[in-house]
């Protein structure tokens, strides 16, 4: 299979041309830059457009071939990351104004939408899985209608493939770390009308590169149009070709290997949130391991191992798992994780620090917008926040724009170690 696009920009790099055209560094850059920057250029005739090419184009041939793989009637590349495809689908389908129902568990980016796009939110929650203390199933399947559209993650950060809200709104779906998903799950369907994933986190493409998926209810050219009013007006075309190299690569990588990997690791070992331990589907490449003491067990194995984990939490530590790591990797991860000593979990069903489900004040366009001052820790009790609240990763929001700030809520962060030592809260003025 062709990879249309590096064929694109090979070509035009072995013409030896003389560039009078950006970007500035004329595709001489020393080293370690050398061997990419003859292919680093933005959009000429010879190499295509991505937001303005016909369909004969070398981005829209690769863009239809990805489509096959997700089962979708049409795919965007996007290098802005999945953010950019969040922003692209919620302003594809709404209105300022409009009410949305929106997971509680949602990325940062998703209240950065609501806010800049003044959408009104009516939040759905879901329940907790212990010991691990993450998301699971959707609290209950009653949710009320009227809603402009929905959005849900799936999977989360720490990989639960939870189902749906059930609603009769138009679905969308911030997939950001399921872009594997359609090569290791037997029974992978679309997760909604339009979803968007990010290729860099899960697959083989370079940093910041995204897809956005679509079952072809909103129109092509409406989706085009909104991912070029949120990207960048010269997208990098090495990023673009990583993503196209995907379709020339993708069935040579090796997902079973992983898949047996994480099995036998969970089969061996309790503290993995499995699907069986979970009650919901879980990525089968991601280990989420509960270790009761994450942020500490993922310093340690990381002195001892050199095995650097996506991310801790004050309970659990979360391994991303490709095709792309090597046995040795695998080894030493699990070496590290048999050296981490059993222990008892802080996470306890009806625990005092539970979140409360959030109280409005003003709505997150007017609070994003509106006068605001900085305070410190506990002085922010009882005012309203201006931004969002989220320690990332994972990147959901203990508190969002507009939602009153809770002494529960000082504590909560103060439990996680957030900004210890120098809380500040950015509230209503």
């Amino acid at each position: 299979m062709n990879s249309f696009l590096i064929d694109r920009l090979s070509g035009y790099a072995g013409q030896n041309p003389a560039r009078f055209h950006m970007p500035g560094h004329k595709g001489l850059l020393p080293p370690p830059f050398d061997k990419i920057a003859p292919l680093d250029v933005t959009e000429l005739p010879q190499t295509g457009s991505l937001y303005f090419e016909a369909d004969e184009g070398a981005v829209r041939k690769s863009e239809k071939l990805m489509s096959g793989f997700y089962r979708a009637a049409d795919c965007f590349y996007l290098t802005g990351g999945a953010t950019q495809g969040i922003y692209a689908m919620l302003s594809a389908l709404l209105q300022p104004g409009d009410t949305v129902l929106v997971d509680r568990a949602s990325h940062c980016s998703v209240y950065h939408a609501l806010a800049l796009f003044d959408l009104n939110p009516v939040y759905f929650f879901r329940e907790t899985i212990y010991p691990w203390g993450v998301p699971g199933r959707v609290c209950s399947s009653q949710i009320p209608g009227g809603f402009a559209a929905a959005i849900y993650t799936q999977p989360s950060y720490y990989g639960v493939i939870a189902p749906a809200p059930q609603t009769n709104a138009p679905l969308l779906c911030d997939g950001a770390h399921g872009a594997h998903l359609p090569f290791v799950l037997d029974n992978y369907t679309p997760p909604a009308r339009l979803w968007t994933v990010s290729a860099h986190k899960t697959l083989g493409a370079l940093g910041q590169s995204a897809l956005l998926l679509s079952d072809g209810s909103v129109p092509a050219s409406i989706l085009r149009e909104k991912t070029a009013v949120f990207g960048t007006a010269s997208p990098s075309f090495v990023l673009l070709s990583s993503i196209d190299s995907i379709v020339s690569r993708i069935f040579a990588w090796d997902f079973n290997r992983i898949r047996n990997f994480t099995a036998a690791v969970s089969a061996q070992d309790e503290r993995v949130l499995s699907s069986e331990r979970a009650g919901v589907p879980i990525d089968p490449c991601r280990i989420t391991l509960c270790t009761g003491k994450g942020f500490g067990d993922a310093h340690d194995i990381a002195q001892k191992f050199g095995v650097i984990a996506e991310m801790a939490d004050s309970e659990n530590i979360v391994f991303l798992l490709s095709p792309h790591n090597t046995d040795d990797d695998l080894a030493r991860l699990l070496k590290a994780i048999e050296s981490i000593p059993m222990r008892p979990s802080g996470q306890k069903k009806n625990s005092k620090l539970t979140l409360p489900h959030p109280v409005l004040t003003a709505s997150p366009h007017e609070a994003f917008w509106a006068p605001k001052k900085q305070v410190e820790g506990r002085e922010a009790i009882g005012k309203t926040a201006a931004a969002t609240i989220a320690p990332s990763p994972p990147g959901i929001p203990i508190l969002a724009p507009g939602e009153k700030i809770e002494r529960i809520h000082i504590e909560f962060l103060e439990a996680m170690n957030y900004n210890r030592n120098d809380m500040i809260f950015q509230v209503l003025a």
